[in-house]
């Protein structure tokens, strides 16, 4: 099994780890040189600077000011990662810096805290409240600032955004966040109560803890040369044991790979010592907090993001609760088909959904912020406050299309709640099964399986982040997982016209195991007309946790319980022809970690048990999919 994880996209050389020991460039933590360059032929000058946060710790920012002697609006960036590009003679030649302030905007880059030209120790999320709101006053208050101040950024500098916001820094106009989750528990790093493995060993391995490691041996007085031979060692190992080594370690709370020079990554170990939802995570929660955001959002995101949940709970809850009647009314959703970290082009995954899913994500910004910090009337405030792209998938191979739509609030106004009811003969194993979808209502005995965590069902793309050159997110081609035999898999009848689905969506399932915690995963699939059957969306519960975030409920073994498994959003067509299948299994791996099917503690237990699972699908147990479908939305 481990081979076949291996081969489901390939896994790149070892030697691309110099692609992220080249942005190691610069001594980390250093003194910033104060200079200010030309960056291009537009007039527009970068300097580095140090903003001092209040504790006196010192974030190095860059800043870009256009031609003239201003004062500017501005735009803000608070990133952990490093934005530098290796242009020569400079600090500070970022694409985006050049690109707004070319457009007026005095634009600022900024380390956050602890990475790269920062000063202070990294806490992933837990920093940003405060720094954020100190970095905006700090940008206000300087000569070349008009006062107003914007945010920009996507996924952790979009977190970035809210964690300020929440602050409510007085000089704060406007953010912009992308693809960007709402709840740091449930959505970032637990799904369901299941931990985001994938998401946090591969970002923590590959992204966060090579700069800590370089900072802990410059600490320690290590030639410059062995500092990045050894962080690129380290970066080199990771990339040839994450998917068949590190990730199947367990206990999981045992993983030693970030323990080096001390622990380079202690926010992993807090993440896994809490996986029901607390204090910790309750004062990251911004779903919580919303009346204390007084500025609008422009939130963008994706359908295959791993946070397109909680992007669009952004939305709901801004125009729901937001604390000022200019961020409940002027907040807007964007939504259309990209994954995160994927080319930003129109595919996600294997499909390319056409040149419409094209969207410059630069200019919808720029005219946001011409709007709210300029004060230009161009009609921003007048738009529809949801703007969607709605897939159309193809009928054979991978070249889909797709088409925009706009509403007043989401989900759709005479959207109708549909369901489609799990049927069979007792036999839907595998899509030679016979697992049927049906809306007439459920029928026939349970199916079973048996769920090992030795042999778990491999993750074939999905909603994931984010190292798609390692394992890929976005839609792939089901077939492989459904002709297992611990896959249950039911399929509906070639639909008579088109059915467009645009919301949530959900499976209510009644299940018993022989275990007392073990897991339920659930997928939508579009089945096209040549046999090509793609992901839509996908959902876990883990057991323990399925009555609530907080507390733990172990199972009777072998006693029927009803599970909720939600699946988040989407909006998609399934054509004339295509056939809507749901598969049923407990294992998404290693997207997800694998449920021992033990009662030991989370992420202490290193026995593996065998769980023998039961669906059922009868009157007293009409396990069903829940859509949203829209009947007055058709494709052209």
């Amino acid at each position: 099994m481990r081979e076949r994880l291996m081969t489901n996209h390939g896994t790149a050389a070892v030697g691309a780890a110099a692609v992220v020991i080249a942005a190691l460039a610069g001594p980390a933590g250093a003194e910033p040189a104060r200079r200010s360059v030309q960056s291009g032929d537009s007039g527009v000058t970068c300097g580095l600077e140090q903003a001092p946060m209040r504790d006196g710790v010192r974030l190095a920012t860059e800043v870009y000011l256009p031609p003239g002697d201003g004062p500017f609006p501005v735009i803000l960036q608070r990133t952990p990662y490093n934005r530098r590009s290796p242009a020569p003679g400079t600090d500070c030649d970022t694409a985006v810096g050049r690109y707004f302030a070319e457009r007026g905007y005095a634009t600022l880059n900024q380390d956050t805290r602890g990475r790269y030209r920062s000063e202070g120790e990294f806490d992933a999320m837990r920093q940003e409240a405060r720094d954020g709101y100190d970095a905006v006053e700090w940008a206000a208050a300087q000569p070349w600032s008009n006062g107003k101040v914007g945010m920009i950024g996507g996924s952790y500098v979009g977190l970035t955004q809210w964690q300020a916001a929440v602050e409510q820094p007085p000089h704060l106009v406007a953010i912009a966040p992308h693809y960007s989750s709402s709840d740091y528990h449930k959505g970032w790093t637990y799904q369901g109560g299941a931990f985001d493995l994938w998401f946090a060993q591969s970002w923590t391995a590959q992204t966060l803890a090579p700069d800590t490691l370089q900072r802990r041996l410059e600490a320690a007085g290590l030639p410059r040369e062995q500092v990045l031979q050894e962080v690129e060692a380290f970066v080199a190992e990771g990339r040839a044991k994450l998917l068949d080594d590190w990730l199947w370690r367990m206990p999981l709370k045992d993983f030693a790979g970030f323990r080096r020079n001390g622990n380079i990554a202690a926010y992993y170990d807090e993440w896994l010592a809490r996986p029901g939802y607390d204090d910790y995570w309750g004062a990251l929660d911004v779903e919580t907090k919303y009346p204390s955001i007084q500025v609008p959002a422009l939130i963008t995101g994706g359908w295959y993001d791993v946070f397109q949940e909680g992007t669009v709970r952004n939305f709901l809850g801004m125009r729901d609760e937001a604390g000022s009647e200019a961020a409940r009314n002027g907040t807007q959703l964007v939504m259309r088909a990209l994954c995160h970290a994927c080319p930003a082009d129109t595919t996600a995954g294997e499909i390319d959904f056409g040149p419409d899913n094209a969207f410059d994500l630069n200019a919808a910004w720029a005219r946001w912020f011409d709007y709210w910090l300029k004060g230009i009337d161009n009609g921003v405030v007048d738009d529809p406050p949801v703007r969607l792209f709605v897939m159309t998938p193809p009928d054979e191979g991978t070249a889909g299309g797709g088409f925009w739509i706009s509403a007043d609030e989401f989900p759709l106004p005479g959207s109708v709640e549909s369901r489609f009811y799990l049927r069979s003969g007792g036999r839907a194993n595998s899509i030679a099964g016979d697992g049927l979808l049906a809306s007439a209502g459920p029928e026939g005995p349970a199916d079973a399986y048996v769920y090992d965590p030795r042999e778990p069902v491999p993750t074939v793309g999905g909603n994931m982040c984010c190292r798609n050159d390692m394992l890929a997110s976005g839609a792939f081609d089901q077939r492989a997982v459904e002709r297992r035999g611990d896959v249950l898999v039911y399929t509906s009848e070639p639909l008579e016209e088109d059915l467009t689905v645009i919301g949530p969506v959900r499976v209510e399932l009644w299940a018993a195991s022989s275990a007392p915690d073990t897991d339920f995963t659930a997928k939508l699939v579009d089945v096209h007309l040549d046999g090509y059957a793609h992901n839509v969306s996908e959902g876990i519960i883990r057991a323990r946790f399925r009555n609530s975030d907080y507390r733990e409920s172990w199972l009777t073994p072998g006693a029927v319980h009803d599970y909720t498994i939600d699946l988040g959003y989407t909006a998609t067509v399934f054509r004339r022809g295509h056939r809507i299948r749901l598969e049923i299994s407990s294992s998404n791996f290693p997207h997800f970690d694998r449920n021992p099917n033990t009662a030991t503690a989370f992420g202490e237990g290193a026995e593996l048990k065998t769980a023998a699972q039961r669906v059922l699908h009868d009157d007293l147990h009409p396990s069903h999919l829940v859509l949203q479908v829209a009947p007055d939305v058709q494709a052209p």
